[in-house]
């Protein structure tokens, strides 16, 4: 039987972090779950195309059927709501407060509160996030002895910033345009590709938009290129806006609630690479090859800097056709779990029986 528990944790900095905790009756570990950017709850009810559901649910009821209890929190400045399709809502003042350096003192603070609770006293800590959460909890580690593994789900081994300029220079737009067209191998989409529209997108996603109205660049091809020219003055506004703190401008005009402050202090962490490099603990990367938030080529700049190193603690799994969420859409539109999220349940039972 699963059992839940949601309490107030007082942070460094005297904010009160809304915790929620589900259990089963013998928890051999503990998840302690990071979430990606964004406002985000503890519970992320969502509607999507007519469909309600809390995302954590999954989480919860695959990982306390293998005796492991699962704990995350509302970002700061965030509530749940009524209001769909997010259903949260967002206090501006403490959300402010929401950047890595707050982040990283969060996730001790709640790691240190789950040991001092008696049902959780002989488990095992295992640290999971997925996309900004698979970035902080590394950093997380190097502060804590008592980590024994860490689940790092859509990661990007590039600093944020390099990530946000792949990402607005025509990179995700590519990844999706390969997706749609069902060109993933080539890499590019040519006019025969896009008249065949051979997965029946052009109608919903490209109405009244022909091949030339794309081809920026008139080479014939969709490429990269054509996508990054399409966005330059766009890109160049998010950066601007970054570095004169215009907060509201991002509110208004970017697609995840950021402010000026968490981006310039993910863009000055340290390298991730001698961050990963410093730590011993078994380390799971969980990446699926449609991700259009996180260029699939990180993989191999990790997997070379891990031979490099001649280091053993890490274990990689890359899965075809699953996107930054690793398909977690599935489950909710057909009932059954993705390739990728079952491993990730599955890996996370391994740490229960060693």
């Amino acid at each position: 039987m699963i059992q839940t528990k949601i309490v107030q944790v007082q942070t460094h900095d005297n904010y009160n972090l809304d915790v929620k905790i589900d259990y089963p009756e013998n928890s051999e570990s503990v998840i302690i779950f990071c979430q990606g950017s964004g406002a985000n709850t503890y519970d992320n009810h969502r509607e999507i195309a007519g469909k309600a559901f809390n995302y954590f649910d999954l989480f919860v009821d695959e990982f306390c059927k293998r005796n492991i209890a699962f704990c995350r929190w509302n970002t700061r400045g965030c509530s749940i709501s009524d209001v769909p399709p997010y259903f949260v809502s967002v206090n501006n003042e403490e959300y402010a407060t929401y950047c890595p350096s707050t982040s990283i003192q969060d996730i001790i603070t709640v790691k240190n509160h789950i040991k001092t609770l008696p049902q959780f006293k002989k488990s095992k800590i295992l640290l999971m996030g997925i996309s900004e959460g698979a970035t902080i909890i590394p950093l997380v580690s190097t502060q804590c002895n008592d980590i024994e593994g860490l689940l790092l789900l859509s990661f990007a081994y590039e600093n944020m910033k390099h990530t946000l300029d792949w990402q607005l220079s025509g990179g995700s737009s590519m990844v999706n345009m390969c997706k749609y067209f069902d060109c993933r191998e080539k890499g590019f989409i040519e006019k025969t590709d896009f008249i065949l529209d051979k997965l029946n997108v052009r109608s919903s996603l490209f109405p009244n938009i022909e091949f030339e109205d794309l081809d920026i660049d008139k080479d014939g091809k969709l490429t990269q290129n054509d996508f990054a020219l399409q966005m330059a003055d766009y890109k160049k506004q998010v950066f601007q806006a970054i570095e004169d703190n215009n907060d509201e401008w991002l509110k208004n005009n970017y697609s995840v609630q950021i402010t000026s402050k968490w981006c310039k202090e993910h863009f000055a962490l340290p390298s991730i690479s001698s961050i990963m490099y410093s730590l011993t603990v078994p380390i799971y990367i969980f990446q699926g090859e449609d991700d259009a938030n996180i260029p699939i080529s990180d993989i191999d700049k990790i997997c070379n800097d891990f031979k490099k190193w001649g280091k053993s603690n890490l274990h990689i799994f890359t899965f075809s056709k699953h996107d930054h969420d690793l398909n977690y859409l599935q489950y909710i539109f057909t009932g059954t779990v993705s390739n990728g999220l079952q491993r990730v349940f599955d890996i996370a039972s391994t740490f229960c029986k060693s």
